[in-house]
């Protein structure tokens, strides 16, 4: 079942479509992009509201995307670490 969810974004408000059981994350996501927002426009280098909106659409499609990547990086760390751990254990069970 759908649940309407009210919105502010940019200072308008919006009535927002989800399923009852993803009412928190799509509230996490609107408060995501608020933020985003209001962090290109502390800059004060973009002018107008299409402008802003689209930074921050480009802004939050690039930390997804580079996401991706920086799990990679993170799983190697992980990955490593646990090598060496039982590389111990062994040395410590001969």
């Amino acid at each position: 079942m759908t649940k309407q969810i009210e919105a502010k974004i940019l200072g308008r408000d919006f009535s927002v479509g989800c399923p009852e059981n993803e009412e928190e994350s799509l509230l996490k996501s609107i408060n995501y992009l608020n933020h985003k927002i209001e962090e290109i426009q502390k800059t004060g280098n973009i002018i107008g509201v299409d402008k802003t909106i689209i930074m921050a659409a480009l802004n939050i499609t690039h930390e997804y995307l580079n996401q991706e990547n920086n799990s990679d990086i993170h799983t190697i760390g992980y990955k490593e670490k646990l090598t060496k751990l039982n590389r111990i254990l062994d040395e410590a069970l001969d």
